[in-house]
């Protein structure tokens, strides 16, 4: 199975960068391939407990949650990015954080790593 990495680091409001993210990566489940998601950067806020893309008429956040808990997909954030956005990530999140210091051994694990 190859693993593939969904680097999303634009701006999380007003956008469809971080929905995009996570409905590529569901889409990769009947493809053999293991998605990880990584938001960076400005995308670290829909992590925040009040972001609600639904209003802007995109994937609902409970259902990426629901996904995400159906298919077991790994979610990480940047720690730096999220300190200093001073995102309080909502309950729902199973977000394992990682330091900047640690970025580029991480992404060199993936097959295939893809920035949106």
């Amino acid at each position: 199975m190859k693993k593939v990495l969904f680097i999303s680091y634009l701006p999380a409001p007003g956008s469809i960068f971080v929905n995009e993210t996570f409905r590529t990566a569901f889409g990769m489940y009947g493809e053999d391939i293991e998605p990880v998601v990584l938001l960076m950067e400005d995308s670290v806020v829909a992590l925040g407990e009040k972001y609600s893309p639904e209003s802007l008429g995109l994937l609902p956040i409970k259902t990426v949650h629901r996904y995400i808990d159906r298919y077991g997909t790994k979610v990480l954030a940047v720690k730096e990015d999220v300190e200093s956005r001073k995102v309080k990530i909502g309950p729902e999140w199973n977000v394992d954080l990682i330091s900047k210091s640690n970025l580029a051994d991480f992404i060199h694990d993936f097959d295939l790593v893809i920035f949106m």
